[in-house]
């Protein structure tokens, strides 16, 4: 690996970690100091951020340079060129810290200019929290609010404070009617500060578990973490909670106070006011058929069942909002299968695939696994490097994962890594033929094996992906 490579993988870490200075140096230590121990699957993206501290780098070790050549001699200043990999991870260090207090400055600017924004709208803010289903919400509850109202979603991963603040004053200059706010955590505090950038008129509470218990340590702090949007949402806000999510139903009288408060449910939780009856799912056309109870029967091309409930969900907001039923059945027709979240793709010889690459919690791989026990009469391979975050209950989950695969999948394709050795245990443990998992080193030389083990007529399932921040 030559020196300039070396350069952007040391900096391409710490921008993995969010240049959060105690878990870089965790990473750069296990992955390798000067170059990866695996090869990586992501680059560097040379964001203002990163090139600013890469300048503020260079600018440091050049000073240094001279320095040594001023005091100490040629042949000093020649060694610290040397010695450049081993203390550029310090300078980056180093550069960073420097930049912090006009990092802080800026971004309080722009928070300060986005709720100034607010303040002045009448725009209607729904947020969303949860540890799991935010993104698939957030995309059905746009598809049918559209039908009727202007309304505007974050796009992708936009779900921090200066994200978010960037993208609505961008957003504004366009006099949305609603704004739909992906609501994202990692720390205790983090949905309380989005919510006084944008205070949900409309919140809802899609699910909590352990998908980032390596942050929050334990699902305590996941709850009150994410309950922050009820208490942070307005004073006559709705409040839209799920009723199939056991942490929800559990704590949330602590919360809402005297706020208005509506359950969705797909699986028919008597919470729920509104109920899903006659479903089915099409094996053959990938879709599900249902009917709501004021609003007939429909179809969606969603293929995870949780579908149900964030239509559940969309339709409260929709009806709170004054869509009629004829504009919510037109929105909820116009919905799309989501990129990479059980998104399917039909190949050749009739060969199913299901990208549910974008999926990793324990509460996806669930649904995930479910789905694929629908196609009873194809041979069902599951391929997965397991999850990611989920701290100390990471054997546990994924030892459960196995044993839920152990019933349903024909074939498993596993990733080696920290985690898909309990994945295995937990097939085994499920009485599974042990013959029948299969092991790569990585993802991509599984991808490339495939054409040896996919068979006509197959249905193989892609479950999350391992980020190069993981081991």
């Amino acid at each position: 690996m030559g020196i300039i490579s070396i350069i952007k993988y040391q900096l391409y870490l710490l921008q993995l970690e969010e240049y959060e200075i105690p878990r870089y140096w965790r990473l750069l230590l296990k992955k390798g100091y000067f170059m990866p121990k695996q090869p990586l699957r992501n680059v560097l993206v040379w964001t203002l951020k990163a090139r600013l501290i890469f300048a503020l780098t260079l600018l440091v070790y050049g000073l240094a340079f001279v320095l040594l050549a001023l005091e100490s001699g040629v042949y000093f200043a020649l060694a610290w060129l040397v010695v450049g990999p081993l203390v550029l991870p310090i300078l980056y260090t180093f550069s960073l810290i420097l930049l912090r207090p006009l990092e802080f400055l800026v971004k309080r600017v722009i928070i300060s200019k986005a709720k100034n924004i607010v303040k002045s709208s009448n725009v209607k803010i729904i947020g969303i929290a949860g540890s799991y289903g935010k993104t698939t919400m957030k995309n059905v509850l746009t598809s049918i609010l559209s039908a009727k109202l202007k309304a505007q979603a974050t796009p992708k991963s936009v779900n921090t404070p200066v994200g978010i603040a960037q993208w609505l004053i961008k957003s504004c200059q366009e006099k949305p009617e609603v704004l739909i706010i992906e609501m994202g955590e990692h720390y205790r505090g983090d949905i309380k500060n989005l919510c006084s950038i944008t205070p949900p008129d409309i919140a809802i509470l899609c699910g909590i578990n352990e998908a980032h218990l390596e942050r929050l340590k334990n699902i305590e702090n996941s709850i009150a973490t994410i309950f922050e949007i009820v208490e942070g949402s307005k004073e006559d806000a709705l409040l839209i909670l799920s009723a199939d999510d056991q942490h929800i139903r559990e704590n949330y009288q602590k919360y809402v106070n005297n706020k208005n408060v509506s359950f969705y449910s797909y699986l028919n939780n008597p919470l729920a006011n509104l109920q899903i009856k006659e479903r089915r799912f099409d094996v053959e056309g990938l879709f599900w058929s249902f009917t709501i109870e004021g609003l007939g029967e429909m179809r969606t091309r969603i293929l995870g069942e949780y579908i149900l409930g964030d239509i559940i969900a969309s339709v409260t907001v929709a009806q709170s909002l004054g869509l009629s039923p004829e504009e919510i059945r037109k929105g909820i027709n116009k919905i799309e299968p989501i990129e990479h979240r059980l998104q399917p793709v039909k190949s050749q010889g009739g060969i199913l695939v299901i990208d549910d690459s974008y999926n990793g919690n324990p509460k996806g791989a669930h649904e995930a696994i479910g789905l694929l026990s629908r196609f009873q009469h194809r041979r069902k391979i599951f391929l997965t490097p397991g999850l990611v975050e989920t701290g100390p209950k990471m054997k546990e989950i994924h030892k459960i994962i196995g044993r839920e695969l152990a019933g349903v999948a024909n074939l498993v394709i596993l990733i080696k890594n920290s985690v898909t050795p309990h994945i295995a245990k937990g097939l085994v443990d499920g009485g599974f033929d042990e013959s029948k998992i299969v092991w790569f080193n990585t993802a991509q030389e599984a991808h490339n094996k495939l054409g040896n083990i996919l068979k006509p007529n197959d249905v193989i399932l892609f479950q999350n992906d391992w980020g190069d921040q993981y081991l």
